[in-house]
């Protein structure tokens, strides 16, 4: 089923992944420029998201803050 691909894409997110996409990012948000320095939380993010067909693979992932992740929510750019 779909939710099922879904949950399996999903468990791809490591977090060797999670910090090898940070560390490419520079730690910094790669929409508003935000730092953990500066008070907010990382994400790593889906640019095309899971729910849309998107992969868990580096070219589709990219660090945003909080705020900006949960603005996009599952938006497509």
């Amino acid at each position: 089923t779909r939710q099922y691909q879904i949950r399996i894409e999903r468990a791809k997110m490591t977090d060797s992944l999670r910090y090898d996409i940070m560390k490419r990012d520079g730690f910094r948000c790669q929409l508003c420029g935000s730092t953990a320095a500066d008070g907010v939380k990382l994400h790593v993010d889906h640019i095309q998201p899971v729910a849309k067909g998107g992969k868990t693979k580096p070219e589709n992932l990219r660090t945003l803050c909080d705020r900006c992740n949960m603005g996009k929510s599952d938006k497509d750019e």
